[in-house]
């Protein structure tokens, strides 16, 4: 309260409408790019695999990442949605971000040409950015990065 007014004034950093906007957008588009990959968990091994980080002794990790990250997805877009656990889905989803932009960042140092087997239509990026697919996705993922950012450090998310 403040002594002049007597009326309590919201001094968050992130207005109720972006947050409540960047919540529910980031979860609609986890639950929609996990949909693909749980009904093709082979497909996206095989898009995992194309990255070419996964190599001699790490090469059985591909397997459970093609089953566990879509779930991951799915449950985290899910409990964005129900407004749910917000906080630590937030962080969960900031760190599949952070493989994800690294993945896609070494594609791109590497020269390489990928699809980046997340469900998602790359040739919408490519129309709107007028680059490749996977400087469409790198240009996506740091997007969604910060929609992230914003719904983890808003005070909105604290306790939910």
């Amino acid at each position: 309260m403040t002594p002049d007014s007597g009326s309590v004034r919201d001094t968050s950093v992130v207005p109720g409408p972006v947050y409540h906007a960047c919540r529910i957008l980031l979860g609609l588009i986890f639950i929609t790019a996990s949909i693909e990959k749980l009904a093709n968990p082979w497909d996206f091994g095989r898009a995992i695999l194309v990255y070419e980080l996964m190599v001699g002794p790490l090469t059985w990790l591909v397997s459970p990442m093609a089953v566990i990250m879509p779930v991951l997805e799915l449950v985290t877009g899910v409990l964005f949605i129900a407004h749910r656990w917000v906080r630590p889905s937030a962080i969960l989803l900031l760190a599949l971000n952070i493989v994800f932009i690294f993945a896609v960042g070494a594609a791109i140092v590497r020269g390489m040409e990928i699809d980046c087997g997340c469900g998602l239509d790359n040739w919408l990026f490519e129309l709107v950015t007028g680059t490749n697919a996977a400087w469409g996705a790198m240009i996506r993922d740091i997007v969604f990065l910060m929609m992230n950012l914003v719904v983890l450090l808003a005070p909105q998310s604290k306790g939910k």
